[in-house]
């Protein structure tokens, strides 16, 4: 018998061991999208390494090269959105409210679902909500190429939902609120969520130095 509870005392240890190790490998082995949820500041030299043309709300051919020299924001949104996206607009008009020196700013909102935001749609939704300026583009283009190069060069990614994880017809991606902040000489200053308080004031305060290296 205590031969038997022996080897039970040796298996019972050896598998909290093999439980162990796999959360400690799983937590450093697991890739993550940001360096936090609420707030990143980039320590390393990543910039807007390459461009592809892009259709606003009114139906001009754009790319974001044309944007150095300007402090921009950069974000995602669609239309259809049910909660956060017109929310993310909303926490960005009030920031552009509050520049007082508003020459070197800019906003970018590129959307999560081209199959539907066409250029008329972007249009729609950008005046009935107040957006509509000519220091905002509202961008549209091919799905594929549009979502992959959000990710590869803003980091800024979604999924579209299964079926199951829908609450409406309307709730089609999964995305967090992030916005990245690019200075004048289109380098990616980092990554904020605008509806996190902390996170929020970082995203000023870069804002503001940010503008101020534009205008020296």
């Amino acid at each position: 018998m205590n031969k038997e509870k022996k080897i039970i005392g040796i298996f019972i240890v050896f598998a909290l061991f093999l439980v162990v190790g796999f959360i400690v490998l799983f937590q450093f082995s697991s890739p993550k999208a940001y360096k936090s949820s609420n707030t990143s500041s980039a320590d390393f030299s990543r910039y807007v390494d390459r461009d592809m043309p892009m259709t606003d709300s009114n139906g001009s051919t754009r790319q974001l090269k044309e944007l150095k020299g300007k402090v921009w924001l950069i974000s995602h949104v669609f239309t259809r959105c049910p909660g956060q996206c017109a929310g993310v607009c909303v926490v960005l008009d009030e920031l552009r409210k509050e520049i007082n020196d508003k020459d070197k700013l800019h906003f970018v909102s590129v959307t999560l679902d081209p199959a539907h935001d066409s250029p008329s749609h972007l249009k729609e939704f950008s005046q009935k909500h107040g957006f509509d300026s000519d220091d905002w583009w509202f961008l549209t283009g091919e799905a594929d190429e549009l979502n992959n190069y959000m990710m590869e060069v803003f980091s800024l990614s979604a999924q579209e939902k299964k079926e199951s994880e829908k609450t409406s017809d309307d709730d089609l991606f999964a995305h967090k609120p992030m916005v990245a902040l690019i200075n004048h000489e289109l380098k990616i200053e980092g990554w904020y969520n605008p509806f996190d308080k902390r996170s929020s004031e970082v995203l000023r305060e870069k804002l503001q130095i940010a503008l101020n290296e534009a205008k020296s």
